[in-house]
C-alpha cells in the first residue's frame, strides 16, 4: 500500500460499521427477537397444558365408562345361578341387564371351547360362536382377568366393542361372559364434554381405530387416525401434543394421551388459529415496532453508507477486472480497510494472471486421468461380473456330477472325488473372493441379517474346512461355550469370516502344528478367535495384512494357494456387522492369532428371534423343465432330479423350451439367464403370462450373482435367485420349500373363501 493514499479523512472500516449496528441492529435484534420468542413459546405452552389437561380427564371418563362395563359384568358372573347351573334363569337376567343399559346390544356366556351357553342375541346356544374379536377372548383363556377388546365389525356390518371377564368356580375357569358394546356408549361421554363447537375430540381403541368424534357422528366409527396424528401418536409415548390435520382439512394443535389400562387413545384438537390468536394480535404490535426501528436504521444506514457504496462499487469493477485476465487500478476511498482490500487485489491481480494458465493446464490433466479411471473402473467391473459367470458356469456341471457319482456308488472312486470336490470348492472360492471384493469396492454388500448362535456359525465354518483338516496330523481344538451366544448378522457371511480365518490357519501351518479355534463371551461382545503355531507374520507385514492382495513369502510352489483377498473380506465383513478384527504375532515362525469382535444381541432381540423356523416338507415327482445353453450343465442336473423322483425334460434355448409346452405342461421352470437370443428374464415373462401353466414357479440358476442381478431375476417372475455352481442340498431344500409355500397359499385361500357370522363379538 502506497504511503500517499492514506488521507486525514481516512477512517477505519469497523468503526462505522458499529455505528450503522448502534442504530438500528442492537436495539431491533435484542428487543424484538426476544419478546416474541417468549411469545411464542408462552403461547405454545399454555395450549399444551391446557389440551393435555383436557384429554387426561377425557382420558379418565372413557376408562371409567369402560371399567363400569366390566364392573357390571364382574357383579353378573357371580350370580348364584350360574353356581347350580341354572343357566335359563341366568339368561333371564341378563336380558334384564342388557335393556337396562343402553349402551349394550347383547350378552354371551361361553364355554373356554367357545361353544354357546346363554346368548341375549342371535347366536344359537349349544353352538360354537365365530369371534369377529378373537384375540381378547384368547386373553381372557390365557390370562383369566377381565379385557376390553378392540372395535370390529358384526356380522350385518355393525361395529361392536367386545368386554370380557372370567367366570370362574373353584379356582378354574367355567366360562367366559361378554357384552358386546355399541359405539354409541363412548359417544355419549364425548358428547356430555362441554368444549367449543370448532374443537374435536376422538377417542381411539388399542388397534387405532376411531370409536367414537365429537363432530360428525357415527360417519367416522372404525376409521384410522389421519397421517398427521398417527404420525404424532406412533412416538411410543402415553402423551404428547403436535400440529396436525383433522377430517375436514383443518390444521389443529392437537393433544393426545393414551390409557395405561386399556391402550386406547383421546385426542383433541383446538383449531390452530384458536391457539395463535393472542399470538398473532401481539406480533402486530410488535411488527410496528419492528418496522419502525427498520426505517430508523434504514435512514442511517443510507447516511452512514454512502461513502461505503461508493467505495465498494469501485472495488466490484477491479473484482470485475481481475475476472477478466486484466491487472484493474486500485480504486482510492478514505476508508482505511477498503483502501487496503484495493491495494491487495491489484496485487494480487498480478500473480492470479501468471498462474491462470498452469492452473487451467494441470485441471485438463486431472479431467483426462480421471476420465480414464473412471473407464477402467467401469471395465474392471463389468470384466469381474462376466469372468464370475463364465467361470461358474462350468463350475455347476462339475458339482452336479460328483454328486450324481455320490448317489450312483458311494464307494467308488472315493480318493478322486474328495480331490475333484476340494479343487471345485478352491475354484468356486476364488471366484466368490474377487466378486466379493468388487461388491466391497462399490458398496453393493447387503447383509441378511438373522438372530444367530455363534456356535452355529463355528460349526458351519468348520464343516466348510473340513477337507484341509482331513489331511493333517493335528487335530482342530475347539472351545465353544456351553449356552448359546446371540449375535444379530448374515450366518453365511459370518461363516464365510471363520472359514477364512481356519483355512488361512491351517495353509500356512505344518501338519503337526497347533491351531484352536475359541468362541467365548466378553462383557457385552463376542469374541472368536483362531490361533495357531505357524509361519507367524513378520513385524514389517502385520499392519497391512488386511489389505487387498497382501500376502506373506510363499514358496515357489505355492501350495498355501490365495489371491491375497481372504483377510481383507474378512476386515470388510466384520466392520458391516459393527465388530472389529485384529492380528497378531510374536513374528515368523512364531504363530499368529486373529481375533474377531462382535457385539452381542441384547435380550429384547433374542427374544424377537426365538421362534424356531417351521420344518419343510419335501417335494418329489414334480414335473420340471430345466433350460440351459450349457448340454453338460443341464444333463447332469437333469439327472440329478431324476434320481430325486422329478420328471424333468431339458432345452438348450428359450425356443425349445417354448414348444414343448405343447405336450408337456412343467410345475418347475429351473432357466439359465445367459441364453442365446431369447435370455432367461424374457423367458420368465412368457411362461408366466402363459396360461396353461398356471402356478408354475420358477428359479433362476445363473453365474451373474451380484444383487441387481437378483432384484432384475426377482422383478422377471422369479421366486428364487440362485449362483452356480448351486449345492445340490440347497437347490433340492428351496424346490421343496418353493411347493410347501404354493400349498400354503392354497390353503389359506380356500380358508378365506369360508365367511362366519359373529356369535357373540
Amino acid at each position: 500500500m502506497q504511503e500517499g493514499r492514506i488521507t486525514p479523512r481516512s477512517t477505519p472500516l469497523r468503526r462505522r460499521l458499529y455505528l450503522l449496528a448502534a442504530a438500528a441492529i442492537v436495539p431491533l435484534a435484542l428487543i424484538s427477537g426476544a419478546s416474541v420468542l417468549l411469545l411464542v413459546q408462552q403461547q405454545r405452552a399454555q395450549a399444551e397444558r391446557a389440551t393435555l389437561d383436557l384429554t387426561r380427564a377425557m382420558s379418565v371418563a372413557v376408562d371409567a365408562e369402560l371399567q363400569r362395563a366390566l364392573s357390571a359384568l364382574d357383579v353378573l358372573s357371580t350370580s348364584s345361578a350360574l353356581d347350580h347351573g341354572d343357566l335359563s334363569t341366568f339368561k333371564q337376567r341378563c336380558e334384564r341387564v342388557v335393556s337396562n343399559q343402553p349402551g349394550w346390544m347383547l350378552v354371551n356366556l361361553a364355554e373356554p371351547s367357545g361353544r354357546v351357553a346363554v346368548s341375549t342375541g342371535p347366536s344359537p346356544e349349544g353352538t360354537l360362536t365365530t369371534l369377529a374379536e378373537p384375540e381378547s377372548f384368547s386373553h381372557v383363556l390365557r390370562t383369566r382377568q377381565p379385557v376390553i377388546g378392540h372395535l370390529a365389525r358384526g356380522p350385518r356390518g355393525n361395529f361392536a366393542l367386545p368386554a370380557r371377564v372370567p367366570v370362574l368356580r373353584d379356582g378354574q375357569l367355567r366360562y367366559v361372559l361378554t357384552a358386546v358394546l355399541r359405539p354409541e356408549a363412548i359417544s355419549r361421554v364425548v358428547q356430555r364434554q362441554r368444549l367449543p363447537d370448532d374443537w374435536v375430540i376422538s377417542v381411539f381403541d388399542d388397534q387405532g381405530l376411531r370409536v367414537a368424534r365429537s363432530r360428525g357422528g357415527d360417519r367416522f366409527v372404525g376409521t384410522p387416525a389421519t397421517p398427521t396424528l398417527q404420525a404424532l401418536m406412533s412416538s411410543g409415548r402415553f402423551e404428547g401434543s403436535g400440529i396436525t390435520r383433522n377430517l375436514e382439512g383443518e390444521e389443529s394443535y392437537t393433544a393426545f394421551t393414551r390409557s395405561h389400562a386399556t391402550g386406547w387413545s383421546v385426542a383433541i384438537g383446538v383449531p390452530a388459529s384458536a391457539v395463535y390468536a393472542g399470538t398473532y394480535r401481539s406480533l402486530v404490535v410488535y411488527g410496528g415496532g419492528l418496522v419502525l426501528s427498520l426505517l430508523l436504521g434504514l435512514a442511517a444506514a443510507l447516511f452512514v453508507g454512502r461513502g461505503i457504496l461508493r467505495a465498494t462499487r469501485d472495488l466490484r469493477d477491479a473484482a470485475h477486472a481481475i475476472g477478466q485476465g486484466r491487472v484493474p487500478a486500485s480504486p482510492a476511498s478514505d476508508i482505511l480497510e477498503l483502501q487496503e482490500v484495493a491495494d491487495a487485489l491489484a496485487a494480487s491481480a498480478a500473480q492470479q494472471h501468471a498462474g491462470a494458465a498452469e492452473r487451467a493446464k494441470l485441471y485438463a490433466e486431472a479431467q483426462a486421468a480421471r476420465q480414464h479411471a473412471e473407464g477402467a473402473n467401469r471395465a474392471k467391473d463389468e470384466f469381474l461380473a462376466m469372468l464370475g459367470h463364465e467361470l461358474r458356469n462350468p463350475l455347476a456341471p462339475i458339482v452336479t456330477a460328483l454328486r450324481l457319482m455320490t448317489l450312483r456308488n458311494p464307494e467308488a472312486h472315493q480318493t478322486e472325488r474328495r480331490i475333484l470336490e476340494r479343487q471345485v470348492a478352491h475354484l468356486t472360492r476364488l471366484v466368490d473372493d474377487l466378486l466379493d471384493v468388487s461388491r466391497f469396492a462399490r458398496g453393493k454388500v447387503q447383509l441378511r441379517r438373522e438372530l444367530v448362535d455363534i456356535r452355529d456359525v463355528a460349526h458351519r465354518a468348520m464343516e466348510m474346512v473340513q477337507p484341509l483338516f482331513d489331511q493333517r496330523e493335528s487335530p482342530l481344538k475347539v472351545e465353544l461355550p456351553a449356552q448359546p451366544l446371540y449375535v444379530s448378522g448374515d450366518p453365511v457371511r459370518l461363516a464365510q469370516v471363520v472359514s477364512n480365518l481356519l483355512s488361512n490357519a491351517a495353509k500356512f501351518t505344518p501338519t503337526r502344528g497347533r491351531i484352536s479355534l475359541v468362541v467365548r463371551q466378553a462383557g457385552d461382545k463376542v469374541e472368536v478367535s483362531v490361533e495357531d503355531t505357524g509361519a507367524g507374520i513378520g513385524p514389517e507385514l502385520l499392519p497391512r495384512v488386511f489389505e487387498l492382495f497382501v500376502q506373506g513369502q510363499q514358496a515357489l510352489d505355492r501350495q498355501a494357494g490365495g489371491l491375497g483377498l481372504g483377510l481383507a473380506i474378512v476386515k470388510t465383513l466384520v466392520e458391516l456387522h459393527g465388530g472389529t478384527v485384529s492380528a497378531a504375532s510374536e513374528g515368523e515362525g512364531h504363530g499368529s492369532r486373529f481375533t474377531v469382535t462382535l457385539p452381542r444381541a441384547t435380550a429384547s432381540e433374542v427374544v424377537a428371534g426365538a421362534a424356531p423356523p417351521m420344518p419343510v416338507p419335501a417335494a418329489n415327482g414334480r414335473r420340471v423343465l430345466v433350460v440351459d445353453d450349457n448340454i453338460d450343465a443341464a444333463d447332469t442336473l437333469a439327472r440329478l432330479l431324476d434320481s430325486y423322483g422329478h420328471v424333468v425334460r431339458t432345452a438348450g434355448t428359450a425356443p425349445q423350451a417354448l414348444a414343448m409346452l405343447s405336450d408337456y405342461r412343467p410345475e418347475l421352470a429351473i432357466l439359465d439367464i445367459g441364453l442365446p437370443g431369447m435370455d432367461g428374464y424374457e423367458l420368465a415373462r412368457r411362461l408366466k403370462a402363459d396360461l396353461r401353466l398356471q402356478g408354475l414357479r420358477m428359479i433362476a440358476l445363473t453365474g451373474y450373482g451380484h444383487e441387481v442381478d437378483r432384484a432384475r431375476a426377482l422383478a422377471a417372475g422369479f421366486e428364487e435367485h440362485l449362483v452356480k455352481p448351486v449345492p445340490v442340498d440347497q437347490l433340492v431344500g428351496t424346490i421343496a420349500r418353493l411347493f410347501a409355500a404354493a400349498a400354503t397359499t392354497e390353503a389359506a385361500a380356500a380358508g378365506n373363501g369360508v365367511t362366519s357370522p359373529e356369535g357373540g363379538a
